[in-house]
């Protein structure tokens, strides 16, 4: 009786681990000089006034929560999470005019501010990591 409930149990806990999303990586390859869209999905844990941030290893590339925008040294004119697509649920970042200098893992974030104890602190929720390839010839 007690094996069968053990594995009662390692099944059930092996069928809900199975059903959680795991992160995984997505691979966009571009030119230089085009345009490439890196996908993100954050219908599920959204806000209603979303905070999205998108980023490198290094660097920042974007900011936006609402009408407020912050494009990275570097990436100025070139990205944008459109704020019509965010509120949709939608944080994909845009990335124009792609250089060889673009190429590597962006990972995008949802920011979310609480409050505790009268401090104001923020959580970030890993939404997506993009690997871009990029191709040195302009066609």
């Amino acid at each position: 009786m007690t094996s069968l409930l053990y594995t009662t149990v390692i099944l059930w806990v092996a069928a809900c681990a199975g059903s959680l999303p795991a992160p995984s990586r997505i691979f966009i390859s571009a030119r230089v000089g085009s345009s490439a869209v890196l996908p993100c999905d954050c219908r599920k844990v959204s806000s209603q006034n979303p905070h999205i941030l998108w980023r490198t290893i290094s660097e920042t590339v974007l900011e936006r929560r609402g009408g407020e925008l912050y494009q990275g040294e570097g990436y100025e004119g070139r990205v944008d999470v459109p704020e019509d697509h965010l509120l949709k649920g939608d944080c994909s970042l845009e990335l124009k005019n792609i250089t060889l200098g673009d190429e590597g893992v962006y990972e995008s974030y949802l920011l979310v501010s609480r409050m505790k104890r009268s401090l104001r602190t923020k959580k970030s929720i890993f939404l997506q990591s993009v690997e871009l390839s990029v191709d040195g010839k302009h066609y």
